[in-house]
């Protein structure tokens, strides 16, 4: 049988497996409850209530694990390796072998370590991370995944089966595909997305067809210039130009976005976004 390995990367350091941090540590697994709030409007004078909204709370995820420890100075030094892994400011993105191409940033708890009883050389423990954001993600951006490289995707990602949709676009017309389980929406929810476009023209909007949210660029390009929409601020060659724009957005829709360009020609355009699950 596998053993159930758990990744960790703090930070910008690089990517490692805790059982290789910490000896005699093993990594049992882990498995979360999705939390979410449906906002209900109850009106004097009508049965029931009005669904407003919902939104998705953050939650833990307990990671359990498994110690051995030959003398009680190995377990005082695992212990302090554990709590200092444990105790990091920064948030953590967590992975499994299991669900290899997912992902989740987490804030540590440090976690109650004593031996199971008096005289043991082994002990259990429970690590429960808070995930704030009450999401997971896709481990590599929309586009930085290859088709050909199967460490980017996996089942239950909700890629086509015709394989992962292409992201960088040379025409003014084309679709977009959002593998995530919820829209991608910028403003609305502070999602993360990119979109990366050059153009030659007096102006360039965008268009998603499918929702009918859009966004301008008003100044003229000569298709040498670097334009980026992050969620809803502009840069252009790198500096702040949401003054550039109507202060637009673009949401993307689960599955299929019909996406148009209107007021440019010989377009360049790229949508960069991990994809969200729940």
């Amino acid at each position: 049988m596998q053993k159930p390995k758990l990744y960790m990367k703090i930070g910008d350091e690089a990517e490692f497996d805790i059982a290789d941090k910490v000896k005699g540590l093993k990594y049992l697994g882990d498995d979360s409850t999705l939390a979410s709030t449906n906002q209900l409007l109850q009106i004097p004078g009508i049965d029931g209530a009005v669904n407003q909204y919902k939104t998705y709370s953050n939650y833990q995820v307990p990671a359990k694990f498994f110690l051995r420890f030959e003398n009680w100075q190995d377990y005082k030094l695992a212990k302090h390796q554990i709590n200092r892994l444990f105790s990091s400011r920064k948030l953590i993105r967590i992975r499994t072998d299991t669900e290899s191409a997912m992902v989740r940033f987490v804030m540590p708890n440090p976690p109650e370590i004593a031996p199971t009883e008096d005289g043991a050389h082994y002990t259990s423990f429970t690590e429960n991370f808070d995930n704030p954001s009450g999401y997971r993600y896709s481990l590599y951006r929309s586009d930085s995944l290859d088709s050909y490289d199967e460490d980017g995707w996996q089942i239950g990602m909700n890629i086509p089966s015709d394989g992962v949709p292409n992201y960088h676009f040379r025409s003014t017309s084309f679709k977009v595909y959002n593998a995530s389980d919820i829209a991608i929406d910028p403003y609305g929810q502070k999602h993360d997305l990119r979109i990366l476009f050059k153009f030659n023209g007096p102006w360039m909007k965008i268009t998603n067809n499918t929702n009918g949210s859009s966004y301008t660029y008003k100044k003229p390009s000569n298709g040498g210039e670097q334009i980026i929409l992050d969620g809803i601020k502009t840069m252009l060659n790198g500096k702040p130009a949401s003054a550039n724009t109507d202060y637009g957005t673009i949401i993307l829709e689960t599955e299929w976005n019909d996406i148009s360009i209107s007021g440019a020609s010989n377009v360049d355009i790229t949508f960069s976004f991990p994809f969200i699950y729940l």
